[in-house]
């Protein structure tokens, strides 16, 4: 049980790995937009590998334990469910910015930043319980 725990725990260092790489690569591309697109695409699916194997690993972990509902659970599935969704809401915005030739920096670096803030109190939240 304490390996799946550890591997699960390490998955979520590494969402927050690549969620941070996601909020400051844009930033740190502003001025060649071919190169910020290309990155930002390959971001998209890192997230969304180690988003599979968050939930994957987590859904592992709670049905092995056996453990109830709690609100630590009820928030982890939330956040599986939310997390992909405000980054389809980016990349689908992202998209249509940059066709009208829009940097939509400032809207990437807010919604990854709420993603990270998510991850980060729910795994705050599960750890105090």
């Amino acid at each position: 049980m304490d390996v799946l725990i550890g591997y699960h725990r390490h998955l979520v260092e590494a969402l927050l790995l690549v969620l941070g790489m996601n909020l400051l690569l844009p930033y740190l591309l502003r001025h060649d937009l071919p190169k910020r697109v290309f990155y930002t695409r390959i971001g998209y699916f890192v997230f969304w590998a180690l988003w599979a194997m968050v939930g994957f690993s987590g859904l592992m972990v709670w049905l092995f334990a056996g453990r109830p509902h709690t609100l630590p659970v009820d928030l982890m599935i939330a956040l599986i469910v939310v997390l992909p969704v405000l980054d389809g809401y980016r990349a689908i915005r992202l998209k249509k910015l940059w066709l009208a030739e829009q940097d939509g920096i400032g809207f990437s670096m807010a919604v990854v930043g709420i993603e990270i803030a998510l991850v980060t109190l729910v795994t705050v939240l599960s750890l105090s319980r």
